[in-house]
């Protein structure tokens, strides 16, 4: 129950753990107030009484957290005291209430470390002149208008929730981010609370032999985070570092650095910045092994073109030491580019046959192109001259 001053300010008179008030009534200068659920009566007199307690709503510091000071707004003989656990509601687990607090001014919480914290507050009425610690109002008048805790939540480390390979040759690329306001910074601001934080997706670009990765990373006390970046060949047992402080969440490899083979590549995640030396933690993830291919496949002609009447019939041959043939295509005469697929009509090996039989127009020389690209997009070619 709260009481409405003309200029919409409240103060709570009533904390009760029935689940309604179902009536108000007004005898004289008393208000009875009748609740139901369970059914109880409760009277205010004119007169304030010697004593009060409030006990605040739990709070979640959301992980487990070391206490610091607590420290209040208010007026007259106000004692406060805290009680801490790990359950969402206070039972046997939960810490004893502590010693009083009598400092508005800050003093250090002695509840044990947990997640949820609970305060409550002891008000007596006071005599003209007695401050008890407090700002002193008028006699017998004593309330608390603000508390506040000072709380450090548990280091947890961040984690890796995915790691995304793009295929061959898309690179990431750094897109334009809005600028920060140096002044915001170095006030110690948040600059998420003034709306100065814009995140600008990377843009995608064609890059031959990349391959880019990107990853999707949490922490649970929103610190600041860095990657690092390790790779080690799939028959090795090593990592080595390829690219550390990294503040953006994806990376392009140059794959000719590699060399040819399949990796594996180790994600990691540090909430350094944002934590003091020695108090940091990592969280990593492994992709699944991934091929690099620089290579590109090698196309040759078969035999000789056979001709019959005005049609003629070419074979080439396609054979990728490192990785899959993906797909070929076929121009005569310098014409445009049509697929054609394999002997066995898919293009999925390492070595893949084409037997082409197509109509040629006109007496003279002609040419037959067959270009083969890889899995990676490697691409190579081959030609046949044929005379009719």
């Amino acid at each position: 129950i709260y009481t409405v001053t003309d200029d919409g300010r409240d103060t709570l008179l009533l904390q009760s753990s029935e689940d309604q008030i179902s009536s108000l009534v007004v005898r004289g200068r008393d208000v009875f107030a009748a609740s139901s659920n369970q059914g109880k009566l409760f009277r205010f007199g004119s007169e304030p009484v010697s004593e009060g307690t409030y006990e605040s709503p739990v709070r979640d510091a959301k992980l487990v957290a070391a206490w610091g000071r607590i420290w209040w707004r208010g007026q007259g003989q106000v004692e406060l005291q805290t009680r801490t656990g790990n359950t969402e509601r206070p039972d046997m687990t939960w810490s004893e209430w502590s010693a009083p607090y009598r400092d508005p001014a800050g003093t250090a919480v002695s509840s044990p470390r947990a997640r949820f914290i609970q305060w409550r507050a002891v008000l007596r009425a006071t005599t003209s002149g007695a401050t008890g610690g407090s700002v002193t109002g008028a006699a017998g008048e004593s309330r608390v208008e603000d508390v506040r805790v000072a709380y450090l939540p548990r280091n947890v480390a961040p984690e890796i929730l995915s790691i995304q390979t793009l295929p061959a040759g898309v690179a990431l690329q750094q897109a334009m981010q809005v600028p920060i306001d140096p002044n915001i910074e170095s006030s110690g601001i948040d600059p998420a609370l003034v709306g100065a934080v814009v995140l600008v997706p990377p843009r995608r670009a064609f890059q031959r032999g990349v391959l880019s990765l990107q990853w999707q990373a949490e922490d649970r006390n929103n610190d600041e985070m860095e990657y690092a970046v390790h790779y080690r060949a799939q028959n090795e047992s090593a990592f080595h570092l390829l690219k550390d402080r990294l503040r953006e969440n994806f990376y392009a490899v140059d794959g000719a650095a590699l060399g040819d083979g399949r990796y594996v590549f180790k994600i990691v995640a540090s909430d350094a910045p944002d934590n003091a030396i020695g108090q940091a933690l990592t969280g990593e993830r492994l992709t699944e092994p991934v091929n690099i291919d620089n290579t590109a496949p090698v196309a040759r002609a078969v035999g000789e073109a056979q001709m019959a009447g005005d049609r003629v019939r070419v074979r080439f041959a396609v054979e990728d030491l490192s990785g899959m043939v993906k797909r070929a295509d076929i121009s005569v005469d310098g014409s445009a580019w049509r697929a054609v697929f394999p002997d066995d009509g898919i293009a999925d090996s390492p070595r893949e046959g084409y037997s082409l039989d197509m109509p040629l127009a006109g007496a003279g020389e002609h040419t037959v192109t067959l270009r083969a690209f890889d899995a990676s997009g490697n691409v190579s070619s081959a030609r046949v001259l044929v005379r009719r």
